[in-house]
């Protein structure tokens, strides 16, 4: 696990200053703390952040070819080196390193520009062909780990995290469309930053730069297949759901250094962890952060896990006074716009589990791949409700509006009033309304008239959008196109951005068993009635974990990761909230109106409206600005 930089102008051939290069290396030393490497050669540099997990002697970068025409920079882990090494070897290919980085260069020299296609990992890649001048970047399948670029007037600069790019001087000026976007997400949707200058690769893409300009293209996506016709019942399907996931910990275990766990308490840590203790037989350490405020806590639910399957439990509970105490040191990290606060959390953990450890593995993905969201089968609900008549269904929408808000975890008031919003339209444009922040209206009443001018429209359901028409046109039915909407947007561009983010902060690495290779590949052969069955989400992932867990862990109420922020924002962060969109924060940054942005605290604080999600995202939003534009 890593960082990884790099220039290379290819429009005018100029060479690279090494100071330049870095000053970019230098703003990753968090993602890797314990070496650094480089590769400078008139038009073209690469550097290296090292964070030290599999060949702690020789495995320092960047790695070559036998005849040093190939070189790669690399962020992540290669999950299959070990058998790609192997046939490499009998292919003639001689290693200089026992690191999983040098089967990159020799398939490359293999398959060429095919090589990912072979991987089985977490990557962000450059690689760079002497012989041909050319540089290739490239992102792992789900986008589990960061690759960012910019086009300058000498060529391509980028990087793991945007602040290194920025100091190469690319421009900072902000992207109006990209902050539209975010006040509609709560992130930036790929391949969009929250900078005109600078964009971020999409998942399954590469760059190809040779001069006299660069292409992308798609390498990797979700594809269907079938379990039915292999007339599987459900016992025989979960049996190869625990098999898949007892193979992969096994692949993705493989270290040089202990290895721990996060255990949430929730359905997919749980599976992992009872996994790997029952059937890999991993004693790993468990790291898991709690809440005093009770709807919020999944503390109790992890602790009966880690008993189960004999696993020490490291805890933390998390309050407002240590969110105070590092709320400014974790936005700092945030260098595009992002809201998701469960980021808070994340970072808590990752800091704890850095204590004991290098890397962990994660839970990330089964709610994407396995139906775990409630809007994942919510569209059957709101089709019934489409047929009662229009006068009805008004009366509903007033009765909910004005139904006393709740601070506590997804009320029930909050949750009929999201469900009345989306219901009224088809099943796509409902997806994305059940969850945008802030609408085209909300927009309209938040930005300055200056600014919406700059923007294509106030509306963001395109970014959906394009998805659900390829979804289509590949055959999925509606319960699937869902989850491959959701793949790739919120798993892309949120969840998985926030554990790369507030891991790599705390120099830690967390790996993700349920994307791996051969989990993605099962889950479309699993058949949507598996995954949510009735109103039950994640029906295969639970029918799995009953195999080691009592049933109020493996059935009970999905949570989340989620901090009590509705109640803190009233408390402990109430003076930090009124600090950072106060009038001044506000006039600095130039086109939010102030007095929407007070309208917004005020219904919160007294209690006539649930708005902790658009409170957040203003803060982030004001922070991000501050950080990296403004200065």
């Amino acid at each position: 696990m890593c960082g990884i930089a790099g220039v290379f102008n290819y429009k005018k051939n100029s060479a690279i200053s090494p100071e330049i290069i870095k000053k970019m290396n230098n703003e990753l030393i968090h993602r890797g703390p314990d070496d650094e490497g480089y590769y400078i050669k008139g038009n073209i540099a690469l550097a290296f952040r090292r964070l030290s997990i599999i060949d702690l002697k020789t495995g320092n970068q960047p790695i070559h070819n036998e005849d040093k025409s190939v070189w790669v920079v690399f962020n992540g882990e290669i999950y299959n080196y070990v058998e790609l090494r192997k046939d490499l070897i009998k292919n003639g290919h001689v290693f200089y390193t026992k690191t999983d980085t040098e089967v990159i260069v020799h398939l490359y020299e293999e398959h060429g520009t095919d090589f990912p296609s072979y991987l089985n990992g977490m990557y962000g890649i450059a690689l760079w062909d002497e012989k041909k001048r050319a540089l290739f970047l490239t992102r792992d399948r789900p986008g589990i780990k960061p690759l960012y670029y910019a086009e300058t007037d000498e060529g391509l600069v980028f990087a793991s995290e945007i602040k290194a790019i920025l100091k190469a001087g690319v421009s900072n000026r902000p992207d109006y469309e990209a902050i539209s976007q975010y006040l509609s997400y709560g992130y930036v949707p790929a391949p969009l930053t929250g900078f005109q200058s600078v964009r971020k690769l999409n998942a399954g893409h590469m760059i190809i730069c040779s001069g006299p300009a660069y292409t992308e293209k798609e390498f990797w996506d979700l594809s269907r297949s079938d379990l039915s016709g292999e007339n599987l019942g459900e016992e025989q399907i979960t049996d190869l759901l625990i098999d898949e996931l007892k193979a992969v910990l096994h692949r993705q275990t493989r270290s040089d250094v202990p290895v721990g766990i996060f255990l949430s308490g929730g359905i997919d840590s749980s599976l992992v962890a009872s996994v790997a203790a029952e059937k890999c037989n991993l004693k790993l350490k468990a790291f898991t952060i709690g809440f005093r405020e009770e709807s919020y806590n999944e503390l109790a639910n992890a602790r009966i896990v880690a008993n189960r399957i004999g696993l020490p439990l490291h805890e933390f509970i998390l309050s407002e006074s240590e969110v105070v105490g590092e709320i400014e040191h974790i936005m700092s990290f945030l260098d595009e716009p992002f809201f998701d606060y469960s980021a808070i959390p994340v970072y808590f953990v990752s800091k704890l589990a850095r204590q004991h450890v290098k890397t962990v593995v994660g839970g990330d993905g089964g709610d994407e791949l396995f139906g775990g969201y409630p809007t994942h089968y919510i569209n059957r609900i709101a089709e019934r409700y489409r047929r009662v008549p229009q006068i009805i269904r008004n009366g509903i929408r007033g009765i909910v509006d004005k139904l006393p808000e709740s601070h506590g975890y997804l009320s029930t008031a909050y949750k009929l009033k999201r469900f009345t919003y989306g219901a009224e339209v088809p099943y796509d444009q409902a997806h994305y309304r059940w969850k945008v922040l802030f609408d085209a209206g909300d927009k309209k009443r938040l930005l300055d008239g200056n600014i919406m001018q700059d923007l294509s429209g106030l509306e963001s359901f395109h970014v959906m959008e394009q998805y659900f028409i390829k979804a289509r046109k590949s055959g999925f039915e509606i319960a699937d196109q869902l989850m491959y909407v959701d793949f790739k947007t919120h798993l892309q561009d949120d969840f998985l951005q926030k554990t790369d983010k507030m891991s790599m902060a705390n120099s830690l690495e967390v790996r993700v068993p349920l994307l791996d290779n051969a989990v993605i590949d099962f889950s479309r052969r699993v058949p949507p009635c598996m995954k949510i069955k009735g109103y039950e989400t994640k029906y295969l992932l639970r029918k799995a974990l009953s195999r080691f867990q009592p049933p109020e862990i493996a059935f009970g109420k999905k949570r989340g990761f989620t901090p009590p922020l509705a109640v803190w924002i009233k408390k402990g962060l109430k003076d930090y909230m009124l600090s950072s969109l106060s009038p001044a924060s506000l006039s600095s940054l130039g086109f939010l109106k102030a007095e929407r942005v007070t309208g917004i605290i005020d219904d919160h604080l007294n209690g006539k409206a649930e708005n902790s999600r658009l409170i957040w995202a203003l803060i982030s939003l004001l922070n991000w600005h501050r950080n990296y534009v403004s200065r």
